[in-house]
């Protein structure tokens, strides 16, 4: 953070590094991200995009999460508990929900969006639960068109504050989808 004595467009003279640190989780005093869910209900957003190639959707920034939080706000006062958001290239393959990574499941095989326009976080979270599920089945990273997802026997998302939450169903325009 900028913290010396100029105020003005262009580079501080000085910085203050700062971390914030806070519990997460179940037990954390703020609760679990979904909180109170045993599903997740996803709302398809095909109008907004999240992230675009070029900007920040690949990195850990606050540039990721503040865009979306009006769009949250309309979504979960619809009774959906966040929003997936599809690619800004096409507006046909899934990329993440607000702040969550997302797997789907259809015939044994687990896929995950790929990490290729710079658009979707590579968080610890998704790397890690990679590693595991590539111990006892098959893995992918693609492309993931929606439809996908729609016909997919199942999905899940992960993230530091998600931690692993199954997806109950998803909401694309008027068409509502259970996948449990």
């Amino acid at each position: 953070m900028g913290s010396g004595s100029v105020l003005s467009v262009g580079p501080a003279p000085e910085c203050t590094f700062l971390i914030y640190a806070s519990p997460v989780g179940n037990s954390s005093p703020v609760g679990n991200y979904h909180k109170g869910r045993t599903s997740l209900n996803l709302y398809v957003e095909d109008k907004l995009r999240r992230a675009t190639p070029g900007g920040t959707g690949g990195i850990k920034s606050i540039t990721n999460y503040a865009p979306v939080y009006q769009a949250q706000k309309q979504a979960r006062a619809k009774g959906f508990s966040d929003i997936l958001y599809v690619d800004s290239v096409t507006g046909k393959c899934i990329e993440e929900i607000s702040a969550a990574n997302i797997f789907i499941v259809k015939d044994n095989v687990i896929s995950t969006p790929a990490l290729v326009h710079g658009t979707i976080l590579p968080g610890v979270t998704r790397s890690s639960i990679m590693e595991i599920l590539d111990l006892g089945y098959q893995v992918e990273e693609r492309l993931i068109p929606l439809e996908d997802l729609l016909e997919a026997d199942e999905a899940f998302c992960t993230g530091t504050a998600v931690t692993v939450n199954p997806v109950g169903s998803v909401t694309y325009v008027d068409t509502k989808r259970c996948l449990q």
